[in-house]
């Protein structure tokens, strides 16, 4: 038996630069019944390999609702998210 796997709901990319550094400290803070703060050099990439974003600060869904996953679109207010 075959199993496959599809990537499907990807974000819309983004055209970034480069980070000047791709590595060091990342701090993955969880907000207060709210997304996770991540501070640092980081690159969000798809399963697919896709960059999405390059940053050094984001914030990431954590209530699974958030119309702009994986970032946080603040909708975790809306459901009552309790984490």
């Amino acid at each position: 038996m075959a199993t496959s796997f599809a990537a499907t709901g990807e974000p819309v990319l983004k055209d970034t630069p480069a980070l000047e550094v791709r590595d060091g400290p990342l701090t993955v803070t969880p907000t207060k019944n709210g997304p996770l703060k991540l501070e640092g050099n980081l690159e969000i990439v798809t399963g697919t390999g896709h960059t999405v974003d390059r940053t050094q600060r984001t914030f990431l869904c954590r209530c699974g609702h958030s119309a702009n996953k994986p970032f946080c679109d603040g909708t975790h207010k809306r459901v009552g998210f309790v984490g």
